[in-house]
């Protein structure tokens, strides 16, 4: 079978490597004058299959414009475009109501005839060729076409280094000196690149929202983690990121839309490799709502894309670099979930290797994490405490609110610390206080102030902080633990019909949570759920033999507040009496 690179030689040739250029066979110029004409062209040419919808071409060449404006514009164009080929008789496009076609059998491009035949990547004049950027100076005033032509030409570069090493050639690349690109050494970091955000619209006060939503995304999942942020947004060019793409593992940015009154919002995460997109997360919101409600629904998307970046980067990170860390690439946010799996074994492995970590290295994050795990032996009968543990626990709090007093989720860890494991309530609220001004989109910071003003008997104020940490943690993989806070204050608050919606709902997700299973229980035994009773009561004194005795349960539930202590216990009393 014939070469593509042969199939065409008698036909029209497309350059985009360097200057864009459209010659006849008998190389006569016939270059459109029309910019975006020349982008229509490159467009289709790099396309898979040689053709775009016309909803996607607008997307990319008038995105600024509504669907009537750019259709129009668009018809425009090819109307142009398609005359002007006619006259040179190199007439390769084609396009109906729906798409737009380039005649891949009746024109010779030359990224397509060197990618069919890379070998050629050594001959003159083709090695010449690869001196010249993808489309060099095509300049488009358009922030998708933009995105576009960046992905493009990285996509490009990367194809250069794939031949180079099937050929056995040194690596090519347009920006080269000869010199073979450094292999990037193993880290314990993940860096993340900040691009500058996309802005549509003249709507007061979104021009710096995007800024604001991408720094706060970024810097709360650094919270969870030791993470390198890399700020790409001053001096910005496309050529000067394709050439520092390596410095960054990950890129992100925001897109805000303006339209009269509502704002759509969307954040966007690509690997810095490829810039392929990984993550494309939207949501749509009225003015109003931003100015008026005290930024929760900002707030609540920025919670939700916490987690998502998050996922990604765990997902796919062992893709684009080499890490250490014992396969955890987000160490924090792992160790958090692995403890609340409440799995014995995975809740040992996660001590231990926060006490390796906490040895290791500076985080306070790690030390926080490791003085938390001990509620877990009172609360969940994990590990165990004994004197010398509670003094351990004690100096872990103490060094690490003098190494790093601004990290939200290490607050509120040595918050919870304080109050449910010491009793000192008066200095676990100014914990909580500091945590909660420091980052207001941390879920795990509300529902730990929930829990705070449980125990200290302030049950609407802790009814506002726990709605608060639902909402925020709506796509957390701890949001269970949200929910049963929230069930644990609908038991004291005497709404148990709540109460146990909400505990069987978390204990859906996490049927081993002894803490949703002790409220549904309480609230079980108040409404006269015989049989739901019986079933709770089960598995909690199969989880916890010891439950039977009455001093036990009154130190499972720690409340400080005697007629919530009462409560509770006398809802298990009916529960063992059925």
């Amino acid at each position: 079978m014939a070469h593509y690179a042969d199939a065409v030689q008698d036909y029209a040739k497309l350059h985009l490597l360097g200057a864009f250029a459209l010659k006849t066979a008998d190389d006569r110029d016939c270059t459109p004058k029309n910019k975006k004409a020349q982008a229509i062209l490159a467009m289709l040419a790099l396309s898979p299959r040689g053709a775009r919808t016309r909803a996607w071409l607008r997307n990319k060449l008038w995105s600024d414009s509504d669907e009537h404006h750019s259709s129009s514009s668009l018809r425009q164009t090819l109307f142009e475009l398609k005359r002007a080929l006619r006259d040179a008789a190199v007439d390769f496009l084609e396009f109906d109501r729906q798409a737009v076609s380039v005649r891949l059998d009746r024109v010779w491009i030359d990224v397509r005839a060197l990618t069919d035949n890379p070998g050629r990547l050594a001959e003159k004049p083709n090695a010449d060729a690869l001196n010249y950027d993808l489309l060099e100076g095509m300049d488009i005033n358009d922030e998708e076409f933009e995105d576009w032509l960046l992905m493009e030409r990285s996509a490009w570069q990367k194809k250069l280094e794939n031949f180079a090493s099937r050929i056995g050639s040194p690596p090519l690349n347009n920006n080269s000196q000869g010199h073979a690109p450094a292999v990037p050494s193993k880290k314990m970091q993940i860096e993340i690149g900040l691009l500058p955000s996309i802005v549509h619209g003249q709507n007061c006060g979104i021009q710096t929202l995007g800024d604001f939503i991408t720094e706060s995304i970024v810097t709360s999942l650094a919270e969870f983690q030791n993470l390198k942020l890399l700020d790409f947004r001053m001096d910005f060019g496309a050529t000067a990121l394709i050439d520092q793409r390596s410095q960054a593992d990950f890129l992100v940015r925001t897109r805000v839309l303006g339209v009269a009154d509502s704002v759509t919002l969307t954040f966007l995460v690509y690997s810095a490799d490829t810039l392929s997109l990984l993550m494309s997360q939207s949501a749509q919101f009225r003015v109003q709502e931003i100015e008026h409600d005290d930024m929760a629904t900002i707030n609540h998307f920025i919670g939700q894309n916490i987690d998502q970046l998050a996922k990604t980067v765990e997902r796919y990170s062992g893709r684009v670099t080499a890490f250490r860390n014992d396969g955890q690439t987000l160490v924090g946010y792992s160790i958090l979930s692995g403890m609340f799996n409440l799995d014995d074994q995975k809740y040992r492995d996660s001590v231990n290797l926060l006490e390796r970590l906490s040895a290791d290295n500076g985080n306070s994050l790690f030390k926080a994490l490791l003085a938390y795990s001990a509620s877990f032996a009172l609360g969940e009968n994990l590990g165990r405490i004994d004197q010398a543990s509670l003094e351990m626990v004690e100096k872990l709090a103490s060094d690490t609110l003098q190494a790093n007093p601004f990290n939200s989720i290490a607050l509120a860890c040595l918050g919870h610390v304080h109050g449910y494991v010491f009793n000192r309530h008066e200095f676990a609220a100014d914990l909580f206080n500091r945590a909660v001004r420091l980052n207001p989109m941390q879920a795990f910071v509300w529902d730990h102030l929930a829990l705070h003003r449980l125990y200290t008997g302030d049950l609407k104020g802790a009814q506002t902080a726990s709605e608060r940490a639902v909402y925020l943690g709506t796509y957390s993989p701890i949001n269970y633990t949200y929910e049963t806070t929230s069930c644990m204050i609908s038991t004291l608050s005497g709404d148990h019909r709540r109460a146990v919606h909400l505990g069987f709902r978390a204990l859906a997700k996490q049927p081993n949570f002894n803490a949703a299973i002790r409220y549904s229980l309480v609230s079980c035994g108040h409404l006269g759920a015989q049989s739901q009773a019986q079933d709770l009561l089960n598995r909690m004194l199969q989880a916890d033999p010891d439950f039977v005795d009455p001093e036990v349960q009154r130190s499972r539930f720690r409340l400080p507040i005697p007629h919530a202590c009462d409560l509770v216990l006398d809802g298990i009393k009916k529960a063992f009496d059925f």
